[in-house]
């Protein structure tokens, strides 16, 4: 039996995170409209897809760093624009909380 190494590729990886942080903003966003109508369950379902993914996506691109750098210790600088671009959920939110408490 043959079993196939897991390979994780850091360009693919950094456009997900981001396009899964994007889409999570945007289904929050568009489901405020149903949050005072009949069609209520959509709101909760919509909140609740909006809060997973977007801290799904910021828990994601916290490990994604450590992720690329573990597997290719060696050339991991010819990466950093991977990882800077995998990261910009975790800094937008940072730069947010920091905004807030000013």
């Amino acid at each position: 039996m043959k079993v196939s190494k897991l390979i994780y590729n850091p360009k693919w990886a950094a456009i997900l995170i981001i396009g899964i942080c994007l889409a999570g903003m945007l289904i929050g966003n568009y489901v405020e409209r149903y949050r005072i109508s009949n069609y209520r369950w959509i709101y909760e379902y919509g909140k609740l897809i909006n809060f997973i993914m977007v801290f799904g996506s910021l828990g994601w691109s916290f490990f994604h760093p450590l992720v690329v750098w573990s597997n290719n210790k060696h050339k991991w600088k010819k990466l950093l624009i991977w990882i800077l671009i995998g990261s910009i959920p975790l800094i937008y939110f940072i730069t947010m909380m920091i905004v807030v408490e000013i």
